[in-house]
């Protein structure tokens, strides 16, 4: 057919099946689906999964099948708890092999079907995914096809990881293991020569960016690729008759109580009604810092407004109990927990909402700051991490960021009753959305992607 055939192995599942994906997952599938849509590429993708299994007929994804938990970098993640760093060397190494001998039977049954040959290949994650298609990659080139370049996506959890490993602060839960592990595969190391792995890294900010390099400044910068994250405009978009009518849509919404809590679910329903809502969806990490939020949220719950928080997202029950548990002490009455929610009622939620909170701490990107401005509405997030690249005082603002999570909450209170004060909604949710449309689409981003590719990787 004469196609550009490109390879994606993921870290994380997709969001469909009725699991609930992270957003890497989110962001390897909207990239799938944007490359099948630029003129002469076809993308084929694999990703792991406990839950699902390859659909039959779907000849462009296919699952890698796990009887356990998808293996996490950090210590905490809405869909897992199977740790790296928990994992027996044979068990890692066996991964690492299954892994391979899946990857590469993919791309052999593609070209056999095709009767044409991969032309680049991304791994997401500068960790196992990297080293699994160097493996790929190599093992092509021992049996005479020619080498293929290979993108890592970088992401913010791996990064994460090895910085951990670098402080030795924690060496029981982040030993000295999978960074010399990197180091010893050369896979970002450019003195290797022709063994080196990774020809380009491609990442989500400017401050990822330069976390990678501090962790691997064996690799060239020059070959390090800006690739801010795009999203779904199919689904994030204005809907002002959903505000207009937001008290009996969000009616429609139940909270989702951790297992063994004494109060069942209960409908986004206050007696008397609301004037205001803020949201937050992220996953119950400690870098996500929702306890800052809650604690706002009693300070701006005082006041003459009757103002709902609405909290989707989850985690492990120990931090689901916990965020409950603070909500109880603080009194909160008119905070919703409303669990992890598919794409379309996240949409539903920040187009209902006045402003988005989203108080993490180093971001990598912010998705969902993209996500929750696409829908209309203004956000509020923290002054670090890949929200600084985008977030301006016409679309929302960020807190100065600091250590105390009081003055961090109080900063925050301070900043939804601005938001309220001044009506960012309607002031503010026009351009927010417009700049999120104009600027951040997933079409876009994959397009621009290639081209740094094509320019670094030419000759």
């Amino acid at each position: 057919m004469g196609d550009r055939l490109i390879f994606q192995l993921g870290t994380n599942n997709w969001q469909r099946d009725g699991e609930f994906a992270p957003g890497s997952g989110i962001l390897h599938e909207a990239h799938h689906r944007a490359y099948n849509e630029l003129p002469g590429v076809r993308c084929y993708s694999m990703y792991p999964s406990r839950v699902q299994r390859t659909r039959p007929g779907e000849d462009d994804v296919r699952v890698f099948a796990l009887d356990h938990d998808i293996p996490i970098c950090e210590s905490i993640s809405p869909v897992s708890s199977y740790r790296w760093h928990a994992m027996p060397p044979e068990e890692v190494a066996a991964y690492r092999a299954r892994l391979t001998a899946e990857v590469t039977a993919f791309i052999d049954d593609v070209e056999a079907a095709t009767g044409d040959e991969f032309g680049l290949a991304i791994a997401h994650h500068a960790f196992m995914n990297a080293v699994v298609m160097r493996d790929v990659i190599r093992a092509r080139v021992q049996a005479g096809r020619p080498r293929i370049p290979l993108v890592d996506f970088a992401h913010g959890t791996e990064l994460k990881m090895y910085v951990h490993e670098q402080r030795g602060e924690n060496p029981a839960e982040f030993p000295w293991r999978f960074l010399p592990f990197m180091q010893e595969e050369k896979i970002f190391d450019w003195s290797a020569g022709p063994e080196h792995g990774v020809d380009v890294v491609a990442s989500i900010s400017s401050e990822q960016i330069d976390a990678f390099a501090s962790v691997f400044p064996e690799f060239p910068r020059e070959r390090i690729v800006l690739s801010h994250n795009g999203y779904n405009q199919d689904v994030f978009h204005p809907a002002p008759e959903t505000y207009a009518d937001r008290e009996r849509v969000l009616a429609g919404f139940t909270t989702q109580p951790p297992p063994g809590a004494a109060r069942g679910p209960e409908a986004v329903a206050p007696e008397g009604g609301f004037d205001a809502v803020v949201a937050f969806v992220g996953k119950f990490a400690d870098w996500k810092r929702l306890d800052a939020l809650l604690r706002a949220a009693a300070s701006y719950e005082r006041g003459d407004q009757r103002v709902l928080t609405l909290v989707a997202g989850s985690g492990p029950v120990e931090e689901q109990v916990k965020m409950h548990e603070l909500a109880a002490e603080l009194g909160l009455e008119r905070t919703y927990f409303l669990g992890p929610r598919p794409q379309d009622e996240l949409a539903t939620i920040f187009a209902c909402a006045d402003v988005g909170v989203f108080p993490s701490y180093r971001e990598p990107f912010g998705l969902v700051f993209l996500e929750c401005m696409a829908c209309g509405t203004p956000v509020i997030g923290a002054d670090s991490g890949g929200p600084r690249d985008f977030v301006t005082d016409a679309v929302g603002t960020l807190v100065p960021e600091t250590d105390d999570r009081q003055a961090l909450a109080d900063s925050l209170a301070a900043a939804v009753q601005r938001s309220f004060d001044e009506g960012w909604k309607q002031a503010k949710g026009g351009e927010a959305a417009r700049y999120a449309r104009d600027g951040f689409s997933v079409v876009k981003q994959v397009s621009d992607l290639l081209t740094e590719v094509d320019r670094l990787t030419a000759g």
